[in-house]
């Protein structure tokens, strides 16, 4: 057994396409890792109880709205303690999210323009727009011209937030006909303090553990590096599977069998090459890993590379089976894409599969990147039970494609 894993590890050795999975997809890991990646749920955390800001009025407010919130786009071109006192009313009502573009220079007529295309090419419940002289205008009583509420959509919360406009609008408009401006926005700020502090309680959808922004951030760029891992383990699996594929069509299996090797025995130096095929992918990565900091892990670099190698052995050796039963080194090399590709993109390593259809949970909890990404949960919130479950998912996938993979050589080759 020695001699047949030494020689297979001199064929897999001399595929330059190993060597490329194995160098190349490490790289292109690090580089996704260190990477600042933001995601739906890190957005829509971002605009609770408070208002998200916008670098410009061109950025798109989509993506804050990822667990059905009503969102509305500010065009501020006033920016006053005032208005900004009307925008924190809104968003600590906890019906809304709030997302603010200051737009000092944008008057009446090219706000209308902006958000009939806004309207159009991005996704948001109201837009406001909130003019340069807003703080005269409420001075004045023209509440009604001191603010514009653009309805684009027909969301039943548009009641509630033309309701809550005029309402805070009224107030403001009292405060400061009975005080100077100074004085009034001392007295709404107090105002604002004194308000109790809301929590939101998410009573359905989407995990049960809550994460901050930064750690939704992590956990969306060890996704990608996941999924980019996932391709390289994957083809190691093949390439050793082309091996098997060679030695049954040069009938090197039938010379083995003769000489009293079992398919279990074959079956099983080839998973030993897989295991260190993995341990090398691995350790690339870790080499490669230290020219970023500790702190993009989230989770420590050991523990990341632990996770990876873990998901290596599952996914090369599903791949190693995959190609023994097939039988043959392009269908073999299809379907190995095709395992990367639907397992990656039905874990909700590429984006978030909270407001999917209870199939498609179903399938992603078949799916061994699933398990990880919650493991990864688990660790960022200290919870010891990451590792059991870890390595539980890894036993389990390994039992099932060892003895497929045993059963399979059988098969191919008519062994009773």
């Amino acid at each position: 057994m020695r001699t047949l894993i030494t020689s297979s590890l001199k064929l897999l050795f001399r595929n330059k396409s190993f060597w490329f999975f194995l160098v190349i997809v490490p790289i292109l890991s690090t580089f996704v890792l260190n990477q600042h990646q933001m995601n739906s749920i890190s957005l829509s955390k971002q605009a609770e109880n408070k208002i998200a800001e916008l670098d410009s009025v061109d950025d798109k407010v989509a993506y804050y709205g990822g667990h059905g919130e009503f969102v509305i786009k500010v065009y501020d071109a006033c920016g006053s303690e005032l208005s900004e006192y009307m925008l924190t009313k809104l968003s600590r009502t906890g019906a809304f999210s709030v997302v603010r573009a200051k737009a000092p220079d944008m008057d009446r007529e090219a706000a209308d323009k902006k958000i009939e295309h806004d309207g159009e090419f991005d996704r948001m419940g109201a837009a406001l727009y909130i003019p340069q002289d807003f703080d005269r205008l409420l001075m004045e009583g023209k509440e009604d011209e001191a603010l514009t509420l653009y309805v684009l959509s027909d969301d039943g919360r548009i009641e509630m937030l033309e309701y809550s406009v005029k309402k805070e609008l009224s107030l403001i408009k009292k405060t400061v006909a009975e005080w100077t401006s100074t004085e009034a926005v001392k007295l709404l700020n107090q105002k604002l303090l004194n308000t109790p502090e809301k929590e939101i309680v998410k009573l359905s959808g989407g995990s049960s553990r809550s994460l901050t922004q930064d750690q939704e951030n992590r956990k969306t760029a060890i996704g990608y590096a996941i999924a980019f891992m996932t391709l390289g383990y994957v083809f190691c699996g093949i390439f050793i599977a082309h091996t098997v594929i060679k030695d049954e069509h040069d009938k090197v299996l039938t010379r083995l069998r003769l000489t009293g090797m079992s398919s279990y025995k074959y079956f099983a130096s080839k998973f030993v090459i897989s295991v260190i095929a993995t341990f090398l992918m691995t350790v690339v990565l870790g080499a490669f890993s230290f020219m970023i900091d500790t702190e993009k892990f989230g989770i420590g670099r050991a523990k990341f590379l632990l996770m990876m190698f873990l998901l290596g052995l599952i996914f090369s050796s599903i791949s190693l089976v995959i190609g023994v039963i097939l039988g043959d080194v392009m269908n073999a090399n299809i379907a190995a894409f095709a395992l990367f590709s639907l397992s990656s993109l039905l874990a909700g390593t590429f984006f978030p599969m909270d407001a999917t259809s209870s199939l498609i949970k179903a399938l992603s909890s078949l799916m061994p990147q699933k398990w990880f990404l919650d493991a990864t949960e688990m660790i960022f919130l200290g919870d010891g039970k990451a590792y059991l479950v870890l390595l539980c998912v890894t036993a389990s996938y390994l039992l099932l494609t060892l003895s497929l993979g045993g059963v399979g050589i059988k098969v191919r080759n008519g062994e009773e």
